[in-house]
Order: structure tokens, then sequence, then C-alpha cells
């Protein structure tokens, strides 16, 4: 089933989060960082991630959402994350060999 979805995320802790960790297969996904900064990566996500300020955000194509990790840019500044996606439909999943589309 395709449609637009929305997860959002405050952190709780210093600790890397996602905003899901079942695959979510999304053929564009637009994250907003509403407060603190954040980086953001893949499992290994550390402080030398790239950081996206507080107010900006970043967009993927073709991505599983359960890939990125997120995790404040500074101690004890707990950012919230807002993501906005499409989910792939299962004719793109296939035609990329992903999932079980």
């Amino acid at each position: 089933m395709t449609g637009v979805i929305q997860l959002s995320h405050t952190a709780t802790a210093d600790t890397k989060f996602a905003l899901t960790y079942n695959p979510l297969w999304c053929r564009e996904v637009n994250i907003h960082v509403l407060t603190n900064d954040a980086r953001y990566g893949d499992t290994n996500i550390s402080s030398a991630n790239p950081s996206i300020t507080a107010g900006n955000g970043i967009s993927f194509q073709d991505v599983n959402l359960a890939d990125i990790f997120f995790m404040n840019s500074a101690g004890g500044s707990n950012t919230t994350i807002i993501a906005i996606a499409v989910k792939m439909t299962p004719q793109r999943m296939k035609d990329l060999g992903v999932g079980r589309g």
C-alpha cells in the first residue's frame, strides 16, 4: 500500500535513535529538525556525523527509513525530528530489488 505518512520522535537521551525500526521503504522522505540541532547517519552514527541545524531539513529518495539514525548534536539538547514520507510502491521495490516488493 502506498501513501504519505508522518513519523516524529523527540530524543530523551544523547543516544542514537531511528524514527522506525521496522523496514519502511520510501520513494522520498523529507526530514525536518524542529528543535535543537541533530546529527544523522547509519547505525554507526557518532559526533563526527553531519549535523542539521534546527529549522532545517534534508531529503532522501529510494531509502529505507529504518536505516537512518539520529542523535543530539549537543549533549542534553534533545532534538525533535519529523519525517514526511511517500511510501515506495511494490513495483518500485521490485525494480530496485529491495524489500518485499
